[in-house]
């Protein structure tokens, strides 16, 4: 008994083989050109590569968006096409291209209100001290005995927990 490996989703599909016999073409050989819109099963003739790709990226962000998690929501999917083909770069991406490195980071948030110190962007530091003191130093956030965050706004729940602080601090 042989067997042979399980296929990948895209060779099930042969969209992307390599052997010409087995390769998809849900294209027109004749259009340089298209974009395969799958749900609605239908062809749109593109200029060039580069709108090609840009329509085929805004359509799967919408798509995307879209997507309620319902199973009977359709999934349509934009291929960029080329001579009826579905289109790959060719050679590897550059090294380090698209590849993603995580990193933690940590932001400053008021414990009363829960707002973000933030302007024109949220700033994020590499350490929750580098956060409070930026909150502290640049913000004038004040920072509380315990090490609670207290935004600037003048309220009473603010102001209220600014002297209670204060109160807690004060030796008997």
């Amino acid at each position: 008994m042989t067997t042979t490996p399980a296929p990948t989703p895209a060779d099930r599909r042969g969209l992307f083989t390599t052997d010409p016999d087995q390769r998809l073409r849900p294209g027109s050989p004749d259009k340089a050109w298209e974009l395969w819109l799958t749900d609605p099963n239908s062809l749109l003739p593109m200029p060039d590569l580069a709108t090609a790709l840009m329509a085929a990226a805004e359509h799967n962000a919408v798509s995307a968006d879209l997507d309620d998690g319902s199973p009977f929501q359709p999934v349509s999917h934009a291929l960029v096409l080329h001579h009826g083909y579905a289109w790959r770069r060719e050679g590897a991406a550059r090294p380090g291209a698209g590849i993603a490195v995580p990193s933690l980071c940590w932001t400053a948030r008021c414990s009363v209100c829960g707002d973000l110190v933030e302007d024109e962007f949220i700033p994020h530091h590499v350490t929750p001290e580098a956060a409070a003191d930026d909150a502290v130093g640049s913000r004038e956030w004040d920072e509380l005995p315990d090490g609670r965050l207290v935004c600037d706004r003048a309220d009473d729940a603010h102001d209220t927990a600014r002297a209670q602080a204060c109160i807690e601090d004060t030796p008997e």
